[in-house]
């Protein structure tokens, strides 16, 4: 399952490894984030509530509009659509890592976590993968984000 906006970003459901994928194309800006967001819910209902999400920001072109972004992640939303635990591992770019590490996202992650939805941030692909492979394998909630990962 595959689906493209040329513009914003690309989404595919890996079926071997039973994760969503989703990449930001270079020179997305805010406003295009919402939507994507709302198409990324409706595909993973598609998959079989996907409950595992690999989103890549890393080539977003607004580092600073983060927080909003991310504020408009309904974690309630999310878990009442797919089931929960719902387990996101998020590829950010070194440009966003203030925005990241920031008290607010901090609160923001505690929060969403009571609706046992865990979005977590790395900059290695490679070990988000891993994290959501994991968390396939293992029915308990992640501890909190570790600082730089």
């Amino acid at each position: 399952m595959l689906q493209d906006s040329p513009l914003t970003f690309t989404l595919t459901y890996e079926l071997t490894a039973k994760v969503l994928v989703a990449r930001w194309l270079p020179g997305v800006f805010a406003e295009d984030l919402h939507p994507a967001f709302e198409e990324i819910v409706a595909v993973a209902k598609e998959a079989a509530n996907c409950r595992y999400w690999l989103l890549d920001l890393r080539e977003r072109s607004e580092p600073a509009t983060f927080q909003t972004w991310f504020g408009g992640l309904l974690s309630r939303e999310v878990v009442r659509e797919l089931g929960k635990p719902v387990f996101v591992a998020c590829l950010a770019n070194e440009a966003s890592r203030a925005e990241i590490e920031s008290i607010a996202t901090e609160a923001r992650l505690r929060q969403q976590a009571q609706d046992e939805f865990y979005p977590y941030f790395f900059s290695n692909e490679a070990a988000a993968r891993d994290w959501l492979a994991y968390y396939q394998e293992h029915d308990s909630p992640p501890p909190p984000q570790p600082p730089g990962q």
